[in-house]
């Protein structure tokens, strides 16, 4: 266990520096594409995906205006960015603002507050995110903000390398990337309780390729036989409803992260929007330095591979110290369903690409994990509790005021509630809570006032991984367990089983990951510091989809009005049925 002795709070000052002004313009559409060999719709930005990187320093005012040109609403999520002073510009429908409908636009608006680091921005109508609407957002650390590299530089030209990295940070968006779209996939799993979780590759921004395994290796790692060429397993429920394929390799270029000429380190932000695979990642030959989590600086910690879980960021300083050549960025679903793993290139200056009959080759370099992402020989794995500790020291207040306990249920195959009943999809296109006390349900949770500190228990009822993500406030991780929590409330916990909690160093987190196995518990702690509509959910596809979302009304107590021209963006008057489902 860990708890302080006293308390310990380093102060961090809330600067409020008169920053630029940064405008963006960008265009929803959707568009038929093959990055990774096998052709379907996307959803695009500014006519690719990912979109284009939307970067500023601390202090700058970022405008994006947004254009609508698909066939359904739309609206943008800034995914871990704080919503400090426009409040109503979380970008999520039926909460904070009428989706915008098609051929309709809409401007946001916010100020890059206290914070740094990788960030993104993906859709938030419905699972868009899982169908490519998605890009980077950096917030390059202000030059007053400390950093952590003196612990792991040698030297002051190694100290320098280490900023010039940063200052010439790359952003990877990984995740599995499926045959069809959501649009059909979240029909299916409505109509059958199949899952989808058979992906087509692991792609690296938007770029990967379908690799069939030979029989021989999955019956290696499958006993029983009961996997296809794909490596996947059928769905438990609903499998004769499902598309049965036939694996084919594509040959499509793989992602380069291309080195210059006098760079001694790579800054690489891993960045995971995807659907159903949490992923495990190392580079062939390469050690890394894991420096910043979900944006904000991390004491380093030296591994040769990280987790990456849905809606997660993992930020890496890599040594360039290798023999100059190409190394493979290798990239492991850890989803028991399948059997999945992608690769980009890492490559040296002046090192040529090689390119048999047309096909880009991917490299030859000695693998640090394998196809299920266990370490091959004596690799470190980044431990997500104990390798996460704040840089500068953040220690979580040592009580709260307010205490929820969520379980994980799964009543109907196609159905995942986190509240007592699941957040319906129709809520999406009804009158946005945030000025409509009528839309707010049995997933609303309201009193909580500016300045309070908030505990939330997660118990897993069902047997699946859930990735949540909290939109607004960051979280101290503070504990986690087996068993079920057995306790009445956080405080007799943390007394009583000590060891099962960090109240001195915990990962501060806008996620936190619940274990597959029924009885586990996670709990996350958090301070109200501005008025927020924060959505909590799992950003797995099918839970999200399903109904495992909450909205946490934050600081109503000093929220200053809303502008008009929120309430009076073109909507429809949607009053949904009674019988619609969470998936309606």
């Amino acid at each position: 266990m860990k708890l302080n002795g006293a308390l310990c709070f380093l102060t961090i000052p809330l600067v409020a520096v008169a920053g630029q002004t940064r405008e963006y313009n960008l265009t929803l559409q959707a568009t038929y594409m093959s990055k990774d060999g096998n052709g379907r719709p996307y959803l695009t930005i500014n006519g690719d995906t990912p979109g284009p990187v939307i970067e500023g320093d601390e202090g700058d005012l970022i405008r994006v205006r947004v254009e609508n040109k698909m066939f359904t609403e739309a609206t943008l999520h800034w995914h871990g960015v704080y919503q400090v002073d426009k409040y109503w510009n979380d970008g999520v429908p039926g909460v904070t603002q009428w989706p915008i409908e098609s051929r309709g636009s809409y401007t946001y608006e916010f100020t890059l507050t206290n914070q740094s680091g990788i960030y993104f921005y993906h859709g938030h109508f419905g699972p868009a995110f899982a169908d490519g609407q998605r890009g980077p957002l950096w917030i390059r650390p202000a030059p007053w903000r400390p950093r952590p590299y003196e612990s792991i530089a040698s030297t002051k030209d190694n100290l320098e390398a280490m900023r010039a990295a940063e200052r010439n940070a790359r952003h990877l968006m990984v995740s599995d990337w499926n045959f069809e779209g959501m649009d059909i996939l979240t029909v299916m799993f409505r109509d059958t309780g199949a899952t989808p979780a058979c992906a087509a590759s692991i792609v690296i921004n938007g770029k990967g390729r379908t690799t069939c395994l030979d029989p021989k290796t999955i019956e290696s790692y499958d006993k029983h036989g009961k996997r296809d060429s794909m490596g996947c397993l059928p769905p438990t429920v609903g499998a004769e409803f499902t598309n049965k394929r036939t694996c084919k390799d594509t040959l499509t270029d793989l992602e380069v992260v291309q080195a210059q000429k006098n760079e001694n380190y790579l800054w690489l932000n891993f960045i995971h929007p995807g659907a159903h695979h949490e992923l495990r990642v190392s580079i062939d030959e390469h050690d890394m330095y894991v420096v910043a989590a979900d944006g904000d600086f991390v004491h380093p910690k030296k591994v040769q591979a990280i987790n990456v879980n849905m809606g997660e960021r993992i930020s890496v300083l890599v040594p360039l110290n290798q023999t100059p050549g190409e190394y493979a960025i290798r990239i492991s679903g850890m989803a028991i369903e399948q059997i999945i793993q992608g690769i980009g290139i890492l490559r040296y200056p002046g090192v040529p690409e090689r390119r048999e009959n047309g096909v880009m080759v991917a490299p030859e370099s000695k693998p640090h994990i394998d196809l299920l992402g266990n370490m091959i020989g004596s690799g470190i794995m980044m431990d997500e509790m104990t390798d996460l500790a704040p840089f500068p020291h953040r220690p979580p207040p040592r009580t709260s005021d307010h205490e929820f306990r969520f379980a994980i249920k799964n009543p109907k195959p196609s159905e995942w509630l986190l509240a007592s009943e699941p957040h319906q999809g129709f809520r999406q296109q009804m009158p946005p809570i945030l000025w409509n006390d009528a839309s707010r349900g049995e997933t609303t949770y309201a009193g909580l006032k500016n300045g309070s500190t908030v505990d939330i228990v997660f118990e897993n009822h069902a047997f699946a991984m859930h990735p949540f993500h909290k939109h607004n406030h960051k979280a101290w991780i503070i504990g986690r367990g087996t068993g079920y929590f057995r306790w009445k409330d956080v405080a007799t916990a943390i007394q009583e089983s000590p060891d099962s909690f960090n109240l001195v160093n915990p990962p501060l987190r806008d996620g936190a990951r619940l274990a597959a196995e029924a009885g586990s518990w996670t709990v996350i702690r958090y301070t109200i510091t501005f008025p927020a509509l924060s959505m909590l959910h799992c950003h797995r596809i099918a839970h999200f989809a399903a109904g495992q979302q909450i909205v946490l009304v934050e600081g109503e107590d000093v929220m200053k009005p809303l502008p008009d021209y929120v309430k009076n963006l073109t909507h429809a008057e949607f009053v949904p049925p009674i019988r619609y489902g969470p998936l309606d």
